[in-house]
């Protein structure tokens, strides 16, 4: 049995839309909640087989940006043996 869930970053964006040119993650706050999810994955039997990033970004008037929107995790249900 596989499971995923979807953990969205914080951003200047969200955050202020007024300051949206710099676009920064809240990387800090990002790893707490991934290793908080991973944790509980772990306790609920399963085993974290990958964590992807989802980027996007935005281009206009020659400039643009590209931000870690979100991450997945994947995992997968552990045997009774591991």
């Amino acid at each position: 049995m596989y499971k995923t869930i979807t953990i969205h970053s914080r951003s200047t964006y969200w955050a202020d839309k007024a300051s949206s040119a710099e676009m920064t993650v809240d990387s800090d706050e990002l790893a707490k909640e991934i290793q908080s999810q991973t944790n509980q994955l772990y306790d609920d039997g399963y085993e974290v087989v990958s964590v992807i990033p989802v980027n996007s970004g935005n281009l206009s008037n020659g400039t643009g940006y590209l931000q870690t929107e979100s991450v997945i995790i994947f995992a997968k249900k552990r045997t009774s043996n591991q």
